[in-house]
């Protein structure tokens, strides 16, 4: 199409080159025919006038001639020259159409180019992970023969265990047996060895205390009858004989290789001598005072039965009007009323299963405030309690305050020992922290923490 465009190009200026040729000539035979007149006239003395005119005339009719010849091909000309022209300029537009194709269908390849380079990219990366699908698949493959060797390897293991449970079951069937007739004759030892020991016990037991002697030495009259040595006298308690110095080595092996029974009420169980003397110390059936303040309540009782006591009947203790403040949540802020130089009713307080009692007591030019644990002292040493003293109006402690972080007290501490410890206020710091009323009855605040060290 380009060719074409060049060769119709070139046509139309060769048709234009005629056309000013043509003109250029005409343009020539103007001139010559001036140039004839003029010399006509030049001519005039040596010719005849009428010949000389009609020679002219006939001349100029000629040139005249010649001249719509000539005008008549030049408009012939200039009307091919237009058509020409048009023509170009068509197939000038046609050029252009033809140039723009060219460069969309080369835009077009460029598309289709990378298009290619991007398929081949996509083909390079399907064929890749076409490749890691066949490792894989080869992989599982390779697992799934291990996995039934594994098996085929499991069922001949669970046909060996099969067979291997049978024997056990053989011979637990036999241990059964067995086991029955150990039991059977271990009970009769153990029938043996209770009365045994029951009638060792029997033996010692002090005929004054009732109980059995847990340490030597034990003193014997000489009629053979046991006596502990805090129950000595000048005579024997059994047959009335004067008592000597003689002592039994026998007995004091037998309280050493007798189990003892606890002595607390409702308890009852057995121990070795050792185990026994330190079950007493932590026995939840030992007897303990109330742990409110002695001008409250001073009832004596066994452990397990405080806590009952201090929600149900003790004067003591507020946990009978306001127990609902027991909900086992702390930090715990709580407000007291008190007559003034007078012990404060205390508090119980259950914290993950552990019950503490709170202590508000009235010491020489003091205020004692404590928390008991009900337990031992070595179990104390698991907590850390914060004790803080301040006004009532003063929940967020931001004002003056009186505090203690430590460990609580065990249960079984003397009431004197206990107001010796704890977070200790004198009277003015007390009356700076209380709002004292009319009937000089004072009131305070106290927020308890406790955690578990």
């Amino acid at each position: 199409m380009e060719d074409n465009s060049d060769r119709n190009q070139g046509e139309g200026e060769t048709e234009n080159n005629n056309y000013n040729e043509l003109n250029s000539k005409n343009k020539e035979i103007l001139k010559r025919s001036e140039e004839m007149l003029t010399s006509t006239v030049l001519e005039k003395e040596g010719k005849n006038w009428d010949e000389k005119q009609n020679d002219k005339q006939t001349m100029i009719d000629e040139l005249l001639s010649k001249v719509n010849v000539l005008e008549k091909e030049r408009n012939d000309m200039k009307t091919d020259g237009d058509k020409a022209e048009e023509e170009r300029k068509a197939i000038k537009k046609e050029r252009d159409a033809v140039r723009e194709e060219r460069d969309a269908m080369k835009e077009e390849i460029k598309l289709i180019i990378k298009e290619n380079e991007v398929t081949s990219e996509e083909n390079d990366a399907l064929k890749e992970e076409r490749d890691v699908i066949t490792k894989e698949r080869d992989a599982i493959k390779e697992e799934k023969d291990l996995i039934t060797k594994e098996k085929d390897v499991a069922i001949e293991e669970n046909d060996a265990l099969k067979e291997e449970r049978k024997v056990i079951s053989k011979e637990r069937d036999v241990l059964k047996i067995d086991n029955e007739t150990f039991k059977s004759e271990n009970s009769g030892l153990d029938t043996k060895y209770t009365a045994l020991t029951s009638t060792l016990r029997d033996e010692v037991d002090c005929p004054v205390c009732l109980e059995v002697p847990t340490c030597g030495p034990v003193l014997v009259c000489p009629n053979g009858h046991f006596v502990c040595s805090k129950c000595k006298d000048s005579h024997c308690p059994t047959c009335r004989v004067r008592l000597f110095s003689g002592k039994s080595l026998l007995a004091v092996k037998v309280i050493e290789n007798v189990e003892h029974a606890c002595r607390n009420e409702d308890c009852g169980k057995f121990f070795p001598l050792e185990e026994y003397k330190l079950h007493l110390t932590s026995c939840l059936h030992r007897t303990v005072n109330c742990p409110s303040p002695n001008e409250f309540c001073s009832r004596k009782m066994s452990l397990s039965k405080v806590y009952d006591h201090i929600l149900e009947d003790c004067q003591g203790s507020c946990n009978v009007q306001c127990n609902h403040f027991n909900d086992g949540k702390f930090p715990k802020c709580l407000f007291f009323f008190s007559i003034l130089k007078l012990s404060s009713k205390g508090f119980a307080l259950k914290w993950n299963d552990q019950i503490f009692y709170l202590n508000i007591e009235k010491a020489p030019n003091c205020n004692v405030f404590s928390l008991e644990l009900f337990g031992t002292a070595l179990e104390c040493k698991d907590y850390e309690v914060s004790i803080t003293v301040h006004r009532p109006t003063d929940v967020e402690m931001k004002g003056k305050v009186q505090r203690f972080t430590g460990e609580p007290l065990p249960i079984d501490i003397e009431q004197e020992k206990r107001k010796k410890n704890g977070l200790l206020v004198g009277p003015d710091q007390m009356e700076s922290l209380s709002v004292i009323d009319e009937k000089l009855k004072i009131n305070f605040g106290i927020t308890l923490d406790i955690k578990k060290q």
